[in-house]
């Protein structure tokens, strides 16, 4: 269904534009704007209702916001039709005008009427439209008709304007005036931008600038030189339209007195690199503007020159390349860079020069041209470049990476065995390769007690392993090396998050139950935590098994695996086991575990979610449990959830963490806005009492409705 109605939308929209309709996105008066959208939007039955021109004209004048379109859509199919002739538009705009004035048509109606008359309009609608600029209701409407109709008239009645109108219409009549680019306002304009309304003397400097003739040039550059530098952003960018516009109208001498005054070092940045650009356009010769620019000590110019290093021919950039060592370092930077596009091989000696500079940014911009160039000569230098730390070692990797794949990977596998101190950054480029053939060297390294070794072996065997009968068996192996604790854990979720790459509508621990079938019974139960990560039908009846065994050590690792289930389907398991296991820390870790999987995402209603951890709270024994529960009670997202976490608040051990919880449901505005009775007398606690700045400052927020 969505495809559909997408389809009909692109449909309904090419229509219109087949059809000649030009209506420039964003001038629809906000609540004619939302209605269109929604026709757009509404789907075949919208579409489906092709009411008859003659019934569709008699209901436009009692149209509302919010009631059927039809009328709308084939009132736009006649202003459509009537653009093939100019009788045809003058009678249709006639007719349009009519139900304007009418004094019947609604506001909505009145409003869609200006804006089919901003296509069909014509001289005779403009005394009509001139009145309705004084309306605060049709202002915008009326003023872009008079816009766009064609001809002397309405262009003089929106300069009448400017001596009547003030404030906000006011403006929109000067916008209007500049984008008709009305050589005859200019006068008026001057006097509007000298006068004491700020706002209006702002949209009358964007008009003369839009406007751009001798005249409108002549008052803004005057103006300029009146003014201390840096120029305000509205008359510099008013100046530079007004030498955009000269170029194109061939005063190429106005335009580059204007870009000159602009690119004088006292200008703002970004109007200076404007303004230079601008220059640039003008110059005779651009390859030798080009050749000039990219060692002028002026940055702007440079960037300007960079910009254009293209247009450069190949004896130029050898010219260009011969008097590098002269060139400031951005400058070298980016003419490298493009020769390594443009000269290929030829351009090794360079690079490698350039790689083997003092300066950082240099050498770096040499060791990416080398991968540029993936010239496998250049493999040893870069692998000693993995040393270099940082920026440089960043760049050497990514310039090992162009180099063809299966060289790299021997070389890096070669690297790992023979140069320890190069390991960490040999194995992120394999892992950016992908290298199958690394596996069994990083499943070694991931054994390693070093924390810096198997952690960055881990994330490359995440990377590069997948969910088969190859890789999950060494991963499992793996994992019978390892001590319990922190480096167990993360081999775990390695091959977690390896397993999380099957479809998701597979079965996460199939492939671990698959290669246990092969793993000696003694030692299956060193999996049972594995398989609780990965959870499924499959791996609960292995757990549950697990659980009735009298053995310590195998109850133990199933007591894990349903404290590391992935979901809340074991809950009333976990609810058991922490009110119940003989091992106190068992009971513990169920109970923690419980307070999480009953706040993840679920159906279940919030109400009840909620007495589950009032429940939890009561069996919680040590204040690290307790404020687990109320940290996690902010997924429950009612006013009831909020009164029982703020009964905390003045409670020493678990204060902090009531401030958070509250603070984190006060950011649901559904939940603060309708209740700030409720809410703001704990927010201002809370932004007094909190030892988290950052929670005091939401507080502080949120108690303002911010």
């Amino acid at each position: 269904m969505l495809c559909r109605t997408s389809s009909n939308r692109v449909d309904l929209a090419g229509r219109i534009r087949a059809a000649g309709r030009r209506v420039p996105v964003g001038r629809f008066p906000l609540g004619l704007g939302a209605a269109l959208l929604v026709c757009l939007t509404a789907g075949p039955r919208v579409l489906a209702a092709e009411m008859p021109a003659e019934e569709a004209w008699k209901a436009l004048p009692s149209y509302a916001y919010g009631q059927d379109m039809a009328p709308l859509l084939a009132v736009d199919r006649e202003v459509i039709g009537s653009m093939t002739s100019e009788q045809s538009r003058s009678a249709c705009a006639a007719r349009l005008a009519r139900l304007l004035e009418a004094a019947g048509t609604t506001p909505a109606a009145r409003q869609y009427i200006c804006l089919k008359l901003r296509q069909a309009g014509t001289p005779a609608q403009v005394p009509l439209l001139s009145r309705l600029l004084a309306d605060a209701a049709l202002a915008d409407s009326a003023r872009q008709a008079l816009e766009t109709i064609p001809g002397d008239e309405a262009a003089a009645a929106l300069r009448a304007a400017l001596g009547t109108l003030a404030g906000t219409p006011l403006v929109g009549v000067i916008n209007s005036v500049g984008v008709r680019r009305d050589g005859q306002a200019v006068a008026k304009l001057q006097e509007l931008a000298a006068g004491a309304d700020p706002a209006a003397a702002e949209a009358a400097l964007r008009a003369l600038g839009n406007v751009a003739n001798e005249q409108a040039a002549t008052y803004l550059i005057a103006r300029a030189e009146k003014t201390s530098a840096p120029l305000p952003q509205t008359l510099a960018a008013a100046l530079l339209n007004c030498a955009n516009a000269s170029v194109a109208a061939g005063a190429s001498d106005r335009a580059r007195t204007i870009y000159a005054a602009l690119a004088q070092p006292d200008q703002a940045s970004g109007v200076r690199r404007a303004a230079c650009e601008g220059l640039f356009r003008l110059q005779e010769d651009r390859a030798a503007a080009v050749l000039a620019w990219i060692a002028d000590p002026d940055a702007d110019r440079r960037r300007v020159a960079a910009g254009h290093l293209g247009l450069l021919a190949s004896e130029q950039l050898d010219q260009l390349a011969e008097r590098l060592a002269e060139l400031p370092d951005d400058s070298k930077t980016v003419v490298l860079e493009t020769l390594a596009l443009r000269q290929g091989g030829s351009g090794l000696p360079l690079m490698l020069k350039a790689a083997q500079s003092d300066k950082l940014g240099l050498r770096v911009v040499g060791i990416r041209g080398l991968g540029a160039l993936a010239d496998v000569s250049t493999l040893p230098f870069l692998i000693d470049r993995l040393a270099d730390g940082e920026e440089v070692t960043k760049a050497a990797q990514e310039a090992i990476c162009c180099l063809p794949r299966k060289t790299v990977t021997g070389e890096m596998l070669t690297v790992i065995e023979k140069r320890p101190e190069l390991r960490v950054p040999a194995i992120e480029v394999l892992a950016r390769l992908r290298s199958y053939e690394a596996i069994d060297s990083l499943v070694t390294l991931a054994a390693d007690a070093d924390p810096g070794l198997h952690e960055v072996a881990l994330d490359g065997l995440r990377r590069i392993a997948d969910p088969d009968e190859f890789d999950i068996p060494r991963l499992m192996g793996l994992l019978r090396k390892v001590e319990p604790g922190r480096h167990r854990d993360a081999v775990e979720k390695t091959i977690m998050l390896i397993c999380d790459k099957l479809p998701s509508n597979a079965d996460r621990a199939g492939p671990v139950l698959a290669a246990l079938a092969k793993v000696p019974e003694k030692e299956s139960h060193k999996y049972l935590p594995l398989l609780g990560r990965l959870g499924g039908d499959q791996a609960r009846q292995r757990v549950e098994a697990a659980l009735q065994q009298a053995d310590p050590e195998i109850k133990q690792a199933a007591v894990r695996a349903v404290c590391n289930w992935p979901d809340a389907t074991v809950a009333d398991q976990l609810w058991k086991l922490a009110g119940s296991a003989d091992d106190p820390g068992a009971r513990r870790a169920a109970l923690r575990a419980y307070v999480r999987v009953v706040t993840l995402e679920s159906k279940r209603p919030e109400a009840e979610t909620l007495n589950m951890l009032q429940e939890a709270m009561k069996l919680a024994q040590s204040p690290e449990d307790k404020q687990l529960v109320l940290v996690r009670a902010a997924t429950v997202r009612t006013l009831q959830t909020v009164d029982w976490v703020a009964g905390y608040l003045d409670d020493p051990e678990l204060a902090q963490a009531a401030c958070e919880s509250i603070v984190e449901l006060a950011h649901h505005r559904f939940l603060r806005h309708p209740n700030m009775d409720r809410f703001g007398p704990l927010l201002e606690k809370i932004s007094k009492v909190s030892r988290d700045p950052a929670v005091a400052e939401r507080a502080s927020k949120y108690r303002l409705g911010l």
